[in-house]
């Protein structure tokens, strides 16, 4: 049986394969409109052996602002041969002390001159957290009952679910733990070295699984294929990694820079950036045997970071030592 072979971004790619003669697997998913209850979604990581990086109930401020932020509503109505478009929304008002406040309003498009009217006032409690529609005013062409009595569900569902931006933390942090390189491409794509390849599964499965408990009902994507070994996709992915890996070291630098100049007094949170520089390193050499080659072109970075990383162990344990005299 022919071998279905793929092809994207330069990327030569098999729907088949096995370890030996594989580089490793390209994969690429989507998040978008993503709300999933934490209490779910920590189960799932859970029986799927994925670390939950669960935060803790999105503030009051996060939620109200994601909740009235969804607020839009299209709505073209022809009347007597005449099409006029509107847009409802909600925007910024005036701020008040102790009050969350947006106002729902009514946008007709395409004139020379765009007009607004004010449909509602949307508001939440600092204290309380009760969330209140006032002034609504009747529509003829937007449900403003309809709006108000969706933002406060989404804002009841924004507090008890995670969003895609906590749900992206967990998914990169697996990836992380893959050794997967992030593609310089648009999107989440990634190269996960044949050394992890049977985890994609179970990353699949998950991102899968995930949409199934979506609230917003919108399927996420998941694929996979395998990278052929030979020698332009490892010329390929020996690009990929130094772009990729050029940007985590700046990043490093910058982190391990801070916490020198600034004086930290955090052995723990040195230690920890000292152990992701030693990660790092580790997947500098993991690469170099898959990829066949000295990964040489960022030594002066890595040295720089050697340095870095040597302060930074010299100040946490003397900071420990000091606190256990």
């Amino acid at each position: 049986m022919e071998e279905k072979i793929i092809n994207m971004n330069q990327f030569l790619g098999a729907a088949q394969g096995d370890q030996e003669h594989m580089l490793g697997k390209f994969l690429y998913f989507s998040l978008a409109n993503l709300l999933v209850d934490k209490d779910e979604l920590s189960s799932l990581c859970e029986s799927m052996g994925i670390p939950y990086t669960g935060s803790t109930r999105l503030s009051l401020g996060d939620a109200f602002r994601s909740a009235t932020g969804d607020i839009r509503e299209r709505v073209p109505v022809t009347v007597d041969g005449e099409t006029n478009i509107y847009l409802a929304y909600c925007r910024d008002n005036k701020r008040t002390a102790g009050i969350f406040s947006r106002e729902l309003v009514k946008e007709t498009l395409n004139r020379e001159t765009n007009r607004y009217e004010k449909l509602a006032n949307i508001s939440c409690g600092k204290s309380d957290g009760m969330f209140r529609c006032d002034n609504l005013v009747l529509d003829d062409a937007v449900d403003v009952q309809g709006c108000c009595r969706k933002a406060e569900e989404l804002f009841e569902l924004y507090q008890r679910c995670a969003n895609r931006k906590q749900i992206e933390t967990i998914c990169v942090n697996f990836l992380r733990g893959m050794e997967a390189t992030k593609l310089s491409v648009t999107g989440h794509m990634y190269f996960v070295p044949r050394t992890f390849m049977e985890r994609v599964d179970i990353f699949e499965d998950f991102i899968t699984l995930l949409s199934g408990l979506n609230k917003k009902q919108t399927p996420l994507v998941v694929n996979s294929f395998y990278i052929i070994d030979d020698a332009k996709q490892r010329d390929k992915m020996t690009e990929e990694f130094y772009s990729a890996v050029k940007k985590e070291i700046a990043l490093y630098q910058e982190k391990a820079d801070y916490l020198i100049q600034g004086g930290s007094r955090s052995p723990a949170i040195m230690e920890r950036w000292v152990n992701k520089i030693a990660t790092l390193e580790q997947k500098k050499q993991h690469y170099e045997e898959i990829l066949r080659r000295e990964l040489d072109g960022l030594d002066d970075e890595f040295e720089t970071l050697r340095l870095l990383s040597q302060e930074l162990s010299v100040r946490a344990n003397g900071l420990r030592f000091r606190k256990a005299a």
